[in-house]
């Protein structure tokens, strides 16, 4: 039963390459989505949204790279949909069983002719799901492919995604797919869905920017009776895989940042205060700088909403152990050449006060993400 994908090419991306992907599940398959909590969205966003409120199952999805489809007035949801009605004609199926996704520069129209060709020649052609192929042909600024498998039995999760930059929740520009031939009932599914994503993309971040067109989707190919549990591991582990990828590919970064908040009172402020930490642009420029300047990150860790005990905190890069109510400059010295010598930089925060924690990743923040986005849309 495998999945079929299809490219095309609209001219959507200056370098030529393919810029349509469609995919055709072997079946209509049981589908959670989650999109952008970012109120102005894609017309591709809203065209899915739309047709996920009348079903919970799909069969087929359609994603161009290039352009946003955002921010161009009502046109936008007719192009989506035009999208979604080329597909089904091409493969035989129901149109209202068919996603639409867009990702890549907002407010310029779609050259939906060359889109709707591009859609045409995608389904002439289709072969076994490559996820290497895919991400490729739905990335934009992104340096590398992103993607994953994993195996456990007769267990499989796999999943494709792109992002690199506007990347932070809800959720993060990115757009991610991942698939399981485990056999999970729609409301399982949407509770797992959103459970794996509060701790993965939700959990993320390279500039603070929320996007117009993320949508994160989990599709169960219905094979499969599987241990609820396992399936919870292997999604989880796809993820973060994938999250982390995107992290680690954020426009012009040359580190990953894990901030790990532990020993909190209450779950919600363990994460709180881990997300401020790593979208802080002075922690951030820090770690680019390779300057263990823990002041910035106390700082950030003491202004959320949360109040925390400065005395009784602890806070370690690497595994240096830099301050606990006081300064340890030696440590200092040996955190340094950590942050010099490593490309994913743990910082740990210890609250000292309960049993709750929270990762969060993020990407430093070097000249390069100015040089990149500057440069755009032009």
């Amino acid at each position: 039963m495998d999945i079929l994908m299809g490219l095309g090419k609209a001219g959507l991306k200056k370098s030529g390459e393919p810029d349509i992907l469609v995919i055709l599940l072997p079946q209509s398959c049981n589908a959670s989505f989650l999109f952008t909590s970012n109120h102005f969205k894609s017309a591709s966003v809203l065209y899915s949204e739309k047709v996920l409120r009348g079903t919970d199952r799909i069969r087929a999805m359609v994603i161009n790279s290039g352009n946003a489809n955002c921010g161009v007035g009502q046109e936008g949801i007719m192009h989506a949909e035009m999208m979604a009605r080329e597909v089904a004609k091409h493969l035989d199926i129901d149109h209202k069983e068919v996603l639409v996704f867009s990702t890549g520069v907002i407010g310029k129209p779609l050259p939906i002719e060359d889109v709707l060709k591009g859609i045409t020649s995608a389904c002439k052609i289709l072969e076994p799901l490559d996820l290497k192929r895919a991400s490729q042909v739905i990335s934009t600024t992104d340096r590398f492919p992103k993607y994953d498998f994993v195996k456990k039995g007769s267990l499989e999760v796999f999943g494709f995604a792109k992002g690199a930059g506007m990347i932070h929740p809800n959720m993060a520009t990115m757009l991610s797919f991942v698939f399981t031939n485990a056999d999970i009932d729609s409301l399982t599914l949407t509770e797992l869905h959103r459970e794996i994503n509060e701790k993965t993309f939700n959990s993320i971040t390279v500039d603070a920017c929320t996007s117009t067109n993320d949508s994160f989707g989990l599709i169960s190919l219905g094979v499969l009776k599987e241990d609820l549990e396992n399936v919870r591991q292997a999604v989880e582990e796809v993820s973060l895989n994938l999250a982390k990828k995107i992290v680690e590919d954020g426009e012009g970064a040359t580190k990953i940042i894990k901030v790990i908040v532990k020993n909190a009172s209450l779950s919600i402020k363990a994460k709180a205060i881990a997300e401020k930490v790593a979208t802080s642009n002075l922690v951030k420029t820090a770690i680019f700088g390779k300057d263990p300047n823990w002041g910035r990150i106390v700082a950030a860790a003491g202004s959320t909403p949360f109040p925390i005990d400065q005395f009784k905190m602890k806070v370690y890069i690497g595994n240096h152990l830099v301050y606990d109510g006081k300064a340890h400059p030696k440590a200092v010295e040996g955190a340094k050449r950590y942050l010099e010598e490593n490309k994913e930089i743990e910082i740990t925060i210890d609250l000292g006060e309960g049993k709750e924690s929270w990762v969060y990743y993020s990407s430093d923040l070097s000249y390069d993400y100015i040089r990149i986005n500057s440069e755009y849309t032009t």
